[in-house]
């Protein structure tokens, strides 16, 4: 499928085998046996898988027979899990990369059964690595007799307004929420209402104001503070110290994200509430009862439609930007492009456009979602990132794709349909004057795919994500007191024992926090928080301060916010400048997160708070000043009036 132009876009390290990945509406079991031989031949010839396999002392000899063997064996279907049928399902919602992870992970279980003397203390090694019961990790909550009611349906639905409206009504719970902004979001309404509520993110924690909103303390209590009504939190933050009444678990489907999944897990599990209430899609509701049932808990399903009308159009835009209409939300795929499509859009059209992508900071996305559903703003365009399908209200009319393809950091593959429908589902908001919702393609030839995405109903998950526990990673470094702690980490996946209904949340892109902590004289336990931390290992200002936090954490050394980062002065007239303030922005809000899980180093987070609170004001600023000149038109404009005049 053609992309459109992209001109220099981070995209442009794509995959040779791109084009043979099929979205996960037309993935079958023969592209799954397919891709299964050829990496069953990539594992028995690539170097470094067997240096993976050196670590556990496997000669070279032994494994190139032993890995032939199971080549074979998996050839032959002799091997459940990978049978075309069984892995086509985890297929469709995993990277090629932890495909790969999967084979050299079913290949030390077939050495555990076939050939035991090819590594050493194999069977111990398996048994101090074995994961398959996570619901026993959390036998607390195992001693209430919960409810579970899943809230199900399409987006705009209303599903997490009936769960928050139950939520008010009890005296104790819990907003468990996937981004900082929806917990923000929340919070504020509660206080609006007049309901004590604290707020904890991974950067932040608030007290309300218990004089002011005019109610006693009760309910929740955290660390020997005053007590609250609710709790709202990112779901990395949630509480397990505690009973309580209620709590609500928003996207749950992201149970099943690769890099997240484990945090809704854990809180499905471990979370010690009367009531549990999952909002999400329909497709997570097979998995969730499979892990319910693993701890003799009902699941209690309450499905909902959408309360507005939403429509696919039977036309295009027709690569014409001149189309573009008030009220349009042009979804891209990289910040490179969105900045070059808003451009276009005000040299084409003169309409102003906002933008949204996941590198701008929460606050800066709440501050332009507002000049877009605000009438007078003239911000009559959005032009935002997939970010833009969760979390963020917008009064969008219309949802036009500039593709349907995107790249996943490793191919460029079809964008899902849930993360189809969950944006176009953005079109048309219920009692407003947007009150219909369309979605539509910029390019003809997508059209008829974007309407086969639209009513295609997801695939159900199948497994979910874990994570972990600090004290088995640290009775496995034992077994290896002299590797290195990214060789550690990676041993320990390939060599863990999981159940069909789980999988180990991967974290690739944080090896180069964990090579990089290594220089360091921390513990295994420091070590492996580090993975945790929100820091971009691609980034040079974030590696750089990366540094600096484990030396810190290393010394014992107190580190302030101004050893780490100095703010820009000016206002940013450019999507350089921009791109600049978002690096800091990121490093202050990984400077708080330091001062929540290293709280005897890093001490200066009223300082940070501050800081992060004027880098967001410039950023706001810089976003609203930035005029487009009309000294040269942009390279996608260019582009697609090229196109249109041939």
């Amino acid at each position: 499928k053609r992309l459109p132009p992209r001109h220099e876009s981070a995209h442009d390290t794509e995959d040779a085998n791109a084009e043979e990945w099929p979205s996960d509406a037309d993935m079958n079991e023969e592209f799954t046996e397919k891709l299964l031989n050829t990496q069953l031949e990539w594992l028995c010839t690539d170097k470094s898988v067997y240096h993976r396999c050196a670590r556990f002392g496997i000669k070279r000899e032994m494994f190139d027979e032993w890995s032939a063997k199971y080549a074979q064996a998996a050839k032959d279907g002799e091997i459940e899990r990978l049978l075309p049928k069984n892995l086509l399902p985890r297929l469709r919602h995993i990277r090629k990369s932890v495909f790969n992870d999967i084979l050299v992970n079913q290949f030390f279980s077939f050495l555990e059964k076939e050939a035991p003397h090819v590594v050493e203390n194999i069977g111990y090694l398996r048994e101090i690595s074995d994961l398959r019961f996570p619901q026993e990790w959390n036998s607390r909550a195992r001693s209430l007799r919960r409810r579970i009611i899943m809230h199900v349906g399409p987006t705009n639905s209303g599903k997490t307004y009936h769960a928050l409206q139950r939520l008010k009504s009890l005296s104790s719970g819990v907003y468990c929420s996937p981004l900082r902004l929806l917990a923000h979001e929340v919070h504020t309404r509660m206080l609006n209402e007049g309901i004590s509520c604290i707020l904890i993110t991974g950067e932040e924690k608030k007290m309300p104001d218990f004089e002011k909103i005019g109610v006693k303390p009760y309910g929740i209590n955290f660390r020997g503070d005053d007590s609250a009504q609710v709790l709202s939190c990112t779901i990395e933050m949630c509480q397990y110290s505690h009973d309580m009444k209620i709590a609500v678990i928003d996207e749950i489907q992201m149970i099943s994200d690769l890099q997240r999944g484990w945090a809704w897990t854990n809180a499905l599990l471990g979370l010690r509430a009367e009531e549990v209430h999952l909002c999400g899609e329909p497709s997570a509701v097979p998995l969730v009862k499979k892990i319910c049932a693993l701890v003799d808990e009902e699941v209690e399903v309450r499905e909902y439609t959408r309360l507005g009308p939403l429509e696919v159009s039977k036309t295009s835009l027709w690569g014409n930007l001149s189309n573009i209409e008030k009220g349009d939300c042009v979804v891209a795929y990289s910040r490179k492009e969105i900045y070059e499509i808003k451009k276009a859009i005000e040299e084409k059209t003169g309409m102003k456009c906002a933008v949204i992508y996941g590198a701008l900071p929460p606050e800066a996305r709440a501050k332009q979602a507002q000049l877009f559903n605000d009438p007078n703003s003239d911000y009559d365009v959005m032009v935002a990132s997939d970010a833009v399908g969760m979390g963020i209200n917008l009064n969008i009319k219309r949802v036009v794709f500039m593709t349907l393809t995107k790249w996943d950091g490793e191919v460029v593959r079809s964008v899902s349909v849930s993360q189809t429908r969950q944006i176009g589902g953005r079109a048309g908001r219920f009692k407003t004057s947007n009150d219909i919702g369309v979605v539509t393609s910029f390019y003809r030839e997508d059209l008829n795919e974007l309407d086969k995405l639209m009513h295609t109903q997801p695939h159900h998950l199948e497994a979910a994500g874990i994570q972990t526990p600090s004290d088995i990673i640290e009775l496995f470094s034992h077994q290896f007191p002299k590797m290195p702690f990214q060789d550690l980490w990676r041993m320990f996946c390939d060599i863990a024992t999981l159940n069909d209904n789980f999988f180990l949340c991967n974290f690739n892109g944080q090896e180069k926090i964990a090579e990089i902590v290594e220089e360091y004289p921390l513990s295994v336990r420091e070590k492996y928080r580090f993975i945790y931390a929100p820091i971009q290992s691609k980034l040079p200002m974030d590696i750089a301060c990366l540094r600096k936090f484990a030396e810190a954490v290393s010394s014992k050394r107190e580190c302030k916010i101004e050893d780490i980062v100095k703010l820009p002065t000016q206002v940013p007239r450019n999507r350089e400048m921009t791109q600049t303030l978002e690096q800091c922005h990121r490093v202050i809000t990984a400077y708080i997160w330091m001062c929540v899980n290293f709280p005897y180093v890093f001490k200066s987070s009223v300082d940070a708070v501050l800081l992060k609170e004027k880098c967001e004001e410039l950023l706001h600023e810089g976003l609203v000043s930035i005029r487009n000149t009309r000294e040269s038109k942009s390279a996608l404009l260019q582009a697609l009036e090229s196109k249109m005049s041939a």
